[in-house]
């Protein structure tokens, strides 16, 4: 048109993404396995509380399941969220305005609906 050449838009790699989301489900799968293995060898303890942070890193180190179990869902839980962060950052670096903020605003709720569910 004005003689520019076109440059074709940059595109977010997406490896980022790829790579929290597959390493939080990883980490969730693993501390199942741990519970499982310490309730099939007979560390059934009684459950502690899942806030209680002092309380959970002694189950954790004392191998108890429940404990175990507790991380492995506090990883399911905090995955998407970090998935959805790692999306904003690739959309940031490839100058992708309107997908970086809609990852921003889903996140936003996702946060929100979790505190809401918290808070109740």
């Amino acid at each position: 048109m004005n003689g520019q050449p076109v440059r074709p838009p940059r595109v977010a790699s997406r490896r980022l993404t790829s790579a929290t989301l597959t390493a939080g489900v990883l980490a969730a799968a693993s501390c199942f396995v741990v519970a499982g293995a310490a309730e099939f060898t007979g560390r059934a303890t009684d459950p502690g509380s899942m806030t209680d942070l002092a309380v959970l890193v002694s189950g954790l180190w004392a191998l108890d399941p429940w404990a175990w179990a507790s991380l492995g869902t506090f990883a399911v839980v905090a995955t998407p969220a970090l998935g959805l962060v790692a999306t904003a950052w690739e959309y940031a670096q490839a100058a992708d305005r309107s997908a970086f903020a809609l990852a921003l605003a889903v996140l936003a709720i996702l946060v929100l609906s979790g505190l809401i569910a918290v808070l109740r």
